[in-house]
């Protein structure tokens, strides 16, 4: 099995990718937010000397219970980092921890709207994180333009709208059927199995029981 990225090809079987995620924002659920981008850079070195194959950032929070923010402002944030990641890999060399580790990591920008999506991926990145739940080709089309994989997450509803009410009698059946629809819609667009991630989305519009 192959992991296309961009001109970027990762192998499997290896051992499991670690991500590491980087949040350019003050109201992270995990609470490691900075909006100091010099430190998001730090931080992505951090994760990295510990042994992080991907470095996935984002400059939105989230969390249900916090507007969202405008797609000038998640640029703003994000494109710095995009930047100084880029300078990063061509002008040094990233403390790795293992023959092994993907390098240099590749670079997942997690965002769910197309004009975000489409700013960043012109600047660079390997990997387009759509936490959106794929509601049209439009992220799929992008991610196919630049040549990125696309991570599909399952959800229900628009981002950064709490949907404590799904259920599910079984949630397997759900994710096989969502799957299904949006790898054929992935494809559609342009993107080649090898591109796609496909990510359960837990937390995102499940419950407990």
């Amino acid at each position: 099995m192959i992991l296309a990225c961009r001109e970027r090809l990762v192998e499997f079987p290896r051992r499991p990718l670690v991500m590491g995620i980087v949040n350019i924002n003050a109201d992270s659920f995990s609470g490691d937010g900075d909006l100091d981008v010099g430190r998001a850079l730090l931080q992505a070195r951090e994760m990295v000397r510990q042994g992080a194959d991907i470095i996935d950032v984002g400059g939105e929070s989230a969390r249900t219970n916090r507007e969202a923010i405008s797609e000038d402002e998640e640029i703003d944030r994000v494109l710095p980092f995009i930047q100084g990641f880029n300078k990063i890999t061509q002008s040094e060399k990233w403390d790795l921890r293992d023959a092994v580790q993907v390098s240099p990591p590749l670079l997942s920008m997690n965002t769910w709207r197309p004009a975000v999506a489409e700013a960043l991926l012109a600047e660079g990145g390997d990997i387009l994180n759509d936490m959106s739940a794929l509601p049209d080709d439009r992220n799929a089309r992008i991610a196919a333009a630049s040549g990125a994989a696309l991570l599909i997450m399952h959800s229900v509803g628009e981002p950064k709208v709490p949907h404590r009410h799904v259920l599910y009698e079984n949630v397997m059946k759900v994710l096989a059927t969502f799957f299904d629809e949006k790898i054929a819609l992935a494809q559609s667009a342009g993107l080649k199995a090898s591109q796609l991630i496909l990510d359960p989305g837990i937390e995102f519009a499940k419950q407990l029981g």
